[in-house]
Protein backbone atom coordinates (compact mmCIF):
# COMPACT_ATOMS: atom_id res chain seq x y z
CA UNK A 1 0.00 0.00 0.00
CA UNK A 2 2.77 2.09 0.86
CA UNK A 3 4.57 1.63 -2.52
CA UNK A 4 0.84 2.22 -4.31
CA UNK A 5 0.51 5.97 -2.45
CA UNK A 6 3.58 6.87 -3.03
CA UNK A 7 4.22 5.99 -6.59
CA UNK A 8 1.74 9.10 -7.44
CA UNK A 9 -0.93 9.64 -5.02
CA UNK A 10 0.63 11.08 -1.20
CA UNK A 11 4.22 12.01 -1.31
CA UNK A 12 5.77 11.29 1.96
CA UNK A 13 6.10 7.61 2.30
CA UNK A 14 9.96 5.57 2.49
CA UNK A 15 9.41 4.00 -1.04
CA UNK A 16 13.24 3.40 -1.84
CA UNK A 17 14.03 2.59 2.26
CA UNK A 18 11.11 0.45 2.17
CA UNK A 19 11.86 -1.70 -0.80
CA UNK A 20 15.57 -2.00 0.46
CA UNK A 21 14.52 -3.04 3.74
CA UNK A 22 12.24 -6.22 2.04
CA UNK A 23 15.26 -7.09 0.28
CA UNK A 24 17.43 -7.74 3.52
CA UNK A 25 14.76 -9.19 5.21
CA UNK A 26 14.02 -11.35 2.03
CA UNK A 27 17.78 -12.47 2.38
CA UNK A 28 17.51 -13.02 6.47
CA UNK A 29 14.37 -14.67 7.22
CA UNK A 30 13.45 -16.19 3.51
CA UNK A 31 11.07 -14.13 2.18
CA UNK A 32 10.26 -15.41 -1.85
CA UNK A 33 11.63 -12.90 -3.56
CA UNK A 34 9.29 -14.27 -6.97
CA UNK A 35 6.41 -13.24 -4.48
CA UNK A 36 7.76 -9.70 -3.61
CA UNK A 37 8.98 -8.20 -6.63
CA UNK A 38 5.98 -8.39 -8.50
CA UNK A 39 4.13 -7.79 -5.98
CA UNK A 40 6.48 -4.38 -5.59
CA UNK A 41 6.16 -3.84 -9.33
CA UNK A 42 2.38 -3.86 -9.74
CA UNK A 43 2.13 -1.74 -6.79
CA UNK A 44 4.02 0.61 -8.02
CA UNK A 45 2.81 0.48 -11.41
CA UNK A 46 -0.78 0.76 -10.48
CA UNK A 47 0.01 3.58 -8.06
CA UNK A 48 1.44 5.72 -11.40
CA UNK A 49 -1.47 4.88 -13.21
CA UNK A 50 -3.58 6.33 -10.37
CA UNK A 51 -1.84 9.26 -10.35
CA UNK A 52 -1.50 9.49 -14.02
CA UNK A 53 -5.59 9.15 -13.73
CA UNK A 54 -5.86 12.28 -11.29
CA UNK A 55 -3.88 14.14 -13.24
CA UNK A 56 -6.34 14.32 -16.24
CA UNK A 57 -8.76 14.41 -13.57
CA UNK A 58 -7.14 17.61 -12.03
CA UNK A 59 -7.08 18.98 -15.79
CA UNK A 60 -10.54 18.55 -16.70
CA UNK A 61 -11.08 20.84 -13.25
CA UNK A 62 -8.96 23.79 -14.79
CA UNK A 63 -12.29 25.13 -16.10
CA UNK A 64 -12.97 26.02 -12.26
CA UNK A 65 -11.89 29.41 -11.11
CA UNK A 66 -9.55 27.48 -8.39
CA UNK A 67 -7.89 25.28 -10.29
CA UNK A 68 -7.05 28.38 -13.05
CA UNK A 69 -5.63 30.16 -10.70
CA UNK A 70 -3.17 27.03 -9.61
CA UNK A 71 -2.86 25.87 -13.46
CA UNK A 72 -2.51 28.65 -15.98
CA UNK A 73 -3.25 27.42 -19.32
CA UNK A 74 0.50 28.17 -19.97
CA UNK A 75 1.76 26.22 -17.33
CA UNK A 76 -0.13 23.42 -18.65
CA UNK A 77 0.97 23.78 -22.04
CA UNK A 78 4.67 24.16 -21.07
CA UNK A 79 4.21 20.59 -19.17
CA UNK A 80 2.62 18.94 -22.34
CA UNK A 81 5.69 20.14 -24.65
CA UNK A 82 8.28 19.47 -21.85
CA UNK A 83 6.41 15.87 -21.66
CA UNK A 84 6.53 15.60 -25.43
CA UNK A 85 10.06 16.16 -25.66
CA UNK A 86 10.95 14.24 -22.38
CA UNK A 87 8.60 12.00 -21.48
CA UNK A 88 9.92 9.06 -21.46
CA UNK A 89 12.90 10.27 -19.37
CA UNK A 90 10.74 12.01 -16.98
CA UNK A 91 8.71 8.94 -16.03
CA UNK A 92 11.72 6.11 -16.15
CA UNK A 93 14.40 8.48 -14.22
CA UNK A 94 11.60 9.74 -11.90
CA UNK A 95 11.13 6.91 -10.44
CA UNK A 96 14.17 6.32 -8.28
CA UNK A 97 14.13 10.32 -7.03
CA UNK A 98 12.00 10.34 -4.16
CA UNK A 99 9.38 12.48 -4.06
CA UNK A 100 9.76 13.26 -7.79
CA UNK A 101 8.25 9.97 -8.47
CA UNK A 102 4.63 10.57 -6.90
CA UNK A 103 4.48 13.86 -9.11
CA UNK A 104 5.46 13.42 -12.29
CA UNK A 105 2.69 10.45 -13.05
CA UNK A 106 0.16 13.23 -12.12
CA UNK A 107 1.48 15.83 -14.04
CA UNK A 108 1.72 13.59 -17.02
CA UNK A 109 -1.49 13.78 -17.04
CA UNK A 110 -2.20 16.96 -16.61
CA UNK A 111 0.05 17.76 -19.43
CA UNK A 112 -2.23 14.88 -21.31
CA UNK A 113 0.99 12.61 -21.95
CA UNK A 114 0.09 9.68 -24.63
CA UNK A 115 -1.23 7.26 -22.43
CA UNK A 116 0.21 4.70 -24.52
CA UNK A 117 3.88 6.36 -24.08
CA UNK A 118 3.14 6.89 -20.36
CA UNK A 119 2.30 3.14 -19.34
CA UNK A 120 5.31 1.89 -21.54
CA UNK A 121 7.66 3.88 -19.60
CA UNK A 122 6.00 3.37 -16.32
CA UNK A 123 6.36 -0.41 -17.00
CA UNK A 124 10.01 0.12 -17.40
CA UNK A 125 10.78 2.25 -14.37
CA UNK A 126 8.29 0.05 -12.22
CA UNK A 127 10.28 -2.98 -13.29
CA UNK A 128 13.42 -1.53 -12.97
CA UNK A 129 12.74 0.30 -9.64
CA UNK A 130 11.16 -2.42 -7.79
CA UNK A 131 13.68 -5.07 -9.04
CA UNK A 132 16.81 -3.11 -8.45
CA UNK A 133 16.68 -1.74 -4.80
CA UNK A 134 14.79 -4.81 -3.93
CA UNK A 135 17.50 -7.07 -4.83
CA UNK A 136 20.62 -4.56 -3.99
CA UNK A 137 18.97 -4.89 -0.15
CA UNK A 138 18.85 -9.02 -0.72
CA UNK A 139 22.50 -9.04 -2.04
CA UNK A 140 23.56 -6.63 0.92
CA UNK A 141 22.00 -9.02 3.31
CA UNK A 142 23.47 -11.70 1.81
CA UNK A 143 26.78 -10.79 2.35
CA UNK A 144 26.52 -9.27 5.37
CA UNK A 145 23.95 -11.16 7.48
CA UNK A 146 24.39 -8.94 10.40
CA UNK A 147 23.46 -5.97 8.83
CA UNK A 148 19.48 -6.51 9.77
CA UNK A 149 20.48 -5.93 13.50
CA UNK A 150 21.56 -2.26 12.17
CA UNK A 151 18.75 -2.03 10.25
CA UNK A 152 17.30 1.38 12.01
CA UNK A 153 20.60 3.28 11.06
CA UNK A 154 20.42 1.87 7.62
CA UNK A 155 17.26 3.16 7.06
CA UNK A 156 18.31 6.72 8.20
CA UNK A 157 20.78 6.51 6.04
CA UNK A 158 18.78 5.81 2.96
CA UNK A 159 16.52 8.46 3.67
CA UNK A 160 19.17 11.23 4.19
CA UNK A 161 20.92 9.44 0.64
CA UNK A 162 17.61 10.06 -1.30
CA UNK A 163 16.63 13.16 -0.04
CA UNK A 164 19.94 14.92 -0.56
CA UNK A 165 19.92 15.67 -3.79
CA UNK A 166 16.94 17.59 -3.11
CA UNK A 167 18.29 19.55 -0.63
CA UNK A 168 21.44 20.22 -2.97
CA UNK A 169 19.36 21.78 -5.17
CA UNK A 170 17.82 23.98 -2.85
CA UNK A 171 20.86 25.22 -1.32
CA UNK A 172 22.22 25.84 -4.41
CA UNK A 173 18.85 27.95 -6.02
CA UNK A 174 18.88 29.83 -2.44
CA UNK A 175 22.75 30.71 -3.24
CA UNK A 176 22.02 31.83 -6.56
CA UNK A 177 19.33 34.53 -5.33
CA UNK A 178 20.94 35.64 -2.79
CA UNK A 179 24.08 36.45 -5.46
Amino acid sequence: MIVFLESGIFFPLPGDSLLFTAGILASGLGFNLWFLIPLIFFATLFGGIAGYYLGTQIEKLHNYSFFRKILSQEHINTAHQFFEKYGRFAVVFSRFVPLVRTFVPIVAGIARMDYKKFLKYSIISSLLWSTIVTLVGFFLGRAFPWIKDYLSYLIILIIFASILPGIYEWVRTRQKKTI
